[in-house]
This record gives C-alpha cells, sequence and structure tokens, in this order.
C-alpha cells in the first residue's frame, strides 16, 4: 500500500474519531468493516451506563500506539485514572507499581504476551479484573482465559455493548470482591459471566435459565435454595412448575456429572461445591 493511501485512511479515521460525521460520511461506508474502525467506534460510542467507575484506575495494555492512545482519550473521564502500557513487561511494572483496579489488555504484543501479563500477575493477585481484547477466538486462548479467572475475553472488532457489560462487570467484581470464575469440584468451572461450564477442554454453553440456577446455587455458597426462590429467581414472576426446574437440573447433570446439584426432598436444590 501506497505512502498517500495510508494517509488518506489515516485522515479519515480522524475525523471519524472527532466526531465530524458528516464530513467522513462518504468514506465512513467503506472503511466501517476495517478493525482499526470498529475499534475507535466503539469508543467514540462508549456511554456512561457503567456502575460509577470514576473512583477507580485502569491500566490499558496494547501495542498498537494510535488504538492506544485513543481509547484512552475516550475512556479518561471514566475513570480517576488511567495507565498507559504498549506491551507485557511495561504493563507488568506498572501494575507492580500502581496496583489498579481493572486491567484491560491486548493478547498479541511483543515482549509479553497479555496472557503472560495475567499468569504474572495471577501467581500473586486473584481478584484485580483482567479483561482481554483479541482478533483471534482460539478455543486455547478461552480455555486459558477461564483459568486465569478473566472476566471477560472480548473478540475484536469490539461490540460496544460487550465492552460495557465486561467494564459493568468488572466494578461489580470490585466492588463485591467475588470470584469470576468458581470451583465446582470433580474438575468443573462455572464462568457465570460468559455462561459456559468447563472441566479441562470440555466447554459447555449454557442456556440463559441453565445459567441463572447455576448462579443462584452458587450464590448461596452451596447451602439449600427452596423450590420457590428457585422458581422466583430463574424465571422471574412467571409461574413455572417443579417439573420446570427438574427438566433444568436434569440437563445440568448430563452435561456434567449426577451429584452437581443435589435435591433435598420437599425443600429445593444445593450445588456441590466441594466435589
Amino acid at each position: 500500500m501506497s505512502s498517500a493511501k495510508v494517509k488518506t485512511i489515516l485522515c479519515i479515521d480522524l475525523l471519524f474519531l472527532y466526531g465530524i460525521y458528516y464530513s467522513a460520511k462518504k468514506w465512513r461506508k467503506s472503511v466501517f468493516k476495517s478493525e482499526t474502525t470498529h475499534f475507535f467506534n466503539t469508543f467514540f460510542q462508549y456511554n456512561r451506563r457503567m456502575r460509577d467507575p470514576n473512583r477507580y484506575t485502569l491500566l490499558f495494555v496494547e501495542d498498537e500506539a494510535m488504538i492506544r492512545k485513543i481509547a484512552v482519550a475516550f475512556l479518561q473521564d471514566r475513570f480517576k485514572e488511567i495507565y498507559e502500557a504498549s506491551d507485557g513487561i511495561e504493563a507488568y511494572n506498572i501494575y507492580m507499581e500502581k496496583r489498579p483496579d481493572l486491567i484491560i489488555t491486548d493478547i498479541q504484543m511483543p515482549r509479553l504476551s497479555g496472557l503472560g501479563l495475567c499468569e504474572k500477575i495471577r501467581r500473586e493477585d486473584e481478584q484485580t479484573p483482567i479483561i482481554i481484547l483479541t482478533a483471534y477466538s482460539h478455543t486455547e486462548y478461552l480455555l486459558k482465559a477461564t483459568e486465569l479467572n478473566l472476566i471477560k475475553y472480548l473478540i475484536k472488532p469490539i461490540e460496544e455493548q460487550a465492552l460495557d457489560d465486561a467494564i459493568n462487570k468488572a466494578i461489580e467484581k470490585i466492588e463485591s470482591k467475588s470470584q469470576s470464575v468458581v470451583h465446582l469440584g470433580s474438575g468443573y468451572y462455572f464462568d457465570a459471566f460468559n455462561h459456559l461450564l468447563i472441566k479441562e477442554e470440555q466447554i459447555s454453553h449454557l442456556s440463559e435459565l441453565q445459567n441463572r440456577l447455576l448462579e443462584i446455587l452458587v450464590r448461596n455458597g452451596g447451602n439449600v435454595v427452596s423450590y420457590g426462590k428457585l422458581e422466583s429467581e430463574i424465571y422471574r414472576g412467571e409461574y413455572m412448575s417443579k417439573d420446570a426446574i427438574r427438566s433444568l437440573v436434569r440437563d445440568m447433570r448430563k452435561m456434567s456429572y449426577k451429584c452437581i446439584i443435589e435435591n433435598i426432598s420437599k425443600v429445593g436444590y444445593r450445588v456441590n461445591l466441594d466435589g
């Protein structure tokens, strides 16, 4: 690609980013599907629906300087302070010095990858929420992200709502001090945010109702949850029979193991957190 063409594309993106919509309108359609433009558009349209993150600090890690600078510019009024890093080693040094409340990092970076950074941090810190950004959807990455107890694994181009949900979830985690991924015993892990049940390389995607069931049982710490409470919280006010709940439990047992959810006769259900 010629230098003149590169400069033209760069100018188009900058016009778009600074909101000169009508000036950029002729070109927007042709460049909208590019990864960079999608990425910038996400941050440009990002709204203030998050859970009051302004008192928190963010470490944003991205090796592409232009993406990093613009992302930080659009996120800066959402956080008390944002620290920038261009690779995993620089990010880890900043993390050790500043101890940010939240980390958003790309995976593919020089010197130390995003997953390498997460591994170093998780050796001493299980709590700081981390969101991974990547252009790849490899199963091995997803499994590693679950193992490292990451908040979210976002695939580029990043959708506004997905980023919004991920940051909201991260702030919720900070405030509740709860883990995103819970060990259910017998080698199974439950990732409530991503609706996943995982054992080694086996990944089961949960339906919304299945996810609600496990989330309620896990939230109660292995204690028995009554049929009435389960019905109310799973079906959100709609009447459902005990047979409907039994069907959910039966499906969960089929995709995991029989004792993952225990029935307490005439009382309710409890999740087995001990294996």
